[in-house]
């Protein structure tokens, strides 16, 4: 403060552009009594897809939080109070300084080798913007930080203390531990260590064994739209499997060819592609259902999406006009979309207007599987992919035959889409699934 005039600024939790009513407070940057400067990020809310940095419209003083992380605010009300020289008028200009931004925080530079890799692991939830920029000037991974901070964060001091090799495990009600106790008490001073294992080892009662969380902002969405789906939706679904043993060769084919354009080319892949080329045929899977004025919405475009499952909830992302997408590009596509679903940057057009879903969970399967998905609204179609399987058919000359089989599981809205529609439809599928030189040239 320069001696001015004090006001209070009531900083009002904005609509993160994705009409929510009401956010999670995830994460604040500053505590009461702290100075925040313009520009900062006062806080991080978490928004219906991706965890948002509010900045702060003024240089002042931290008086009073409204909203603990946590709570869920509502949007339009006061979250915090700024003791200011200046509070911003009313003029366009001024109002956009209140608006959601997206976090882009660079990617730190290790000071020291990371041998365990924890480039999955969402910095964001380390540690508040001021230590990941001290971090960051200090040139240290805040990944490999051991953290003593309340609730597991990474503090200054550690940082600090990760510099000079000084670092000393202590242990808290507050903190994180991520690895196993016997292995950090092996390195600590004997003195130490009868206290920590008093604490490991007290056995609490049953009572105390449950441990009740809220729900986040994001969980609340998937759980609302899940319930919805079920709700408006008869759904059915059909099982069947396919035989992919030229799609295996196929791939393993092009697979040089892909890697040498920097491609990588899943199977993934091939499925969004075929489900591309049969919307084509079949526009009753391609369509919704406007409730309200009892209309069949037909789509003019095909955009296929792709169920990515991550640390912070199942998204969506969909590859827009797929049909009009080669094989590569739709690899391209799809690993791109994947990241950004990792990394909660997926922004809010890949994740509308989507014609049809897919989702695959042949990755962390233990065997072939079936299911039942459930339809992502207002979508009326889902696919289901398990993982390939060895299995004996019969060959032509019909001798038993060892070959991946491939199973489906089609789930769609009976309100819209027949029991025939769907079988052909499947056929269809299992048809560019089973030939894929035939989804190159019709697809």
């Amino acid at each position: 403060m320069k001696g001015g005039k004090i006001m209070i600024y009531s900083f009002v939790l904005p609509d993160s552009g994705e009409g929510l009513h009401e956010s999670e407070i995830i994460l604040w940057g500053f505590k009461e009594g702290e100075t925040v400067k313009e520009d900062d990020i006062l806080v991080e809310i978490q928004s219906d897809k991706a965890v948002i940095g509010l900045p702060s419209p003024v240089t002042g003083t931290i008086k009073t939080i409204y909203a603990k992380e946590g709570d869920i605010a509502k949007v339009g009300s006061v979250i915090v109070d700024i003791e200011t020289e200046h509070v911003p008028d009313n003029s366009p200009e001024e109002k956009q300084n209140n608006k959601a931004e997206k976090i882009n925080i660079p990617t730190p530079v290790s000071s020291k080798k990371d041998n365990n890799n924890n480039n999955d692991i969402d910095i964001r939830l380390l540690a508040i913007p001021r230590v990941r920029k001290y971090a960051r000037e200090k040139g240290v991974d805040i990944r490999l930080v051991p953290p003593t901070g309340r609730r597991g964060l990474v503090t200054i001091k550690d940082i600090d203390n990760y510099l000079s090799g000084s670092n000393q495990v202590t242990i808290d009600k507050h903190s994180r531990v991520d690895i196993s106790p016997e292995a950090v008490i092996e390195d600590i001073k004997p003195a130490v260590q009868e206290e920590i294992y008093s604490q490991i080892s007290s056995i609490p009662t049953y009572k105390e064994r449950t441990t009740r969380v809220p729900m986040s902002g994001i969980r609340k969405v998937i759980a609302k739209a899940m319930v919805s789906s079920k709700a408006i939706s008869p759904h059915v679904t059909v099982l069947d499997q396919v035989n992919v043993e030229r799609l295996v060769e196929h791939r393993n084919s092009i697979k040089p060819l892909a890697k040498d354009r920097e491609i990588k080319l899943t199977y993934t892949a091939y499925f969004i592609k075929a489900v591309a080329a049969t919307l084509a045929k079949f526009p009753e899977l391609n369509a919704s259902i406007d409730n309200e004025k009892q209309e069949i919405i037909y789509k003019n475009y095909i955009n296929v999406g792709v169920a990515t499952d991550t640390k912070h909830g199942l998204f969506v992302p969909n590859i827009k006009d797929t049909n009009h997408k080669s094989l590569f590009t739709i690899a391209r596509e799809l690993e791109k979309n994947t990241e950004l679903a990792h990394t909660g940057k997926l922004g809010r057009d890949v994740q509308t207007d989507g014609s049809m879903t897919i989702t695959n969970v042949g990755a962390i399967a233990t065997s072939g599987v079936w299911a039942t998905p459930i339809i992502n609204q207002p979508e009326v179609a889902i696919l289901g992919f398990g993982r390939f399987e060895e299995t004996f058919i019969p060959d032509e000359n019909k001798q038993p035959k060892l070959v991946p089989m491939l199973k489906l599981s089609f789930s769609f809205d009976h309100r819209i889409v027949d029991g025939g529609t769907a079988q052909r439809a499947l056929n269809t599928i299992k048809e560019y699934l089973a030939n894929p030189e035939l989804l190159l040239v019709e697809g």
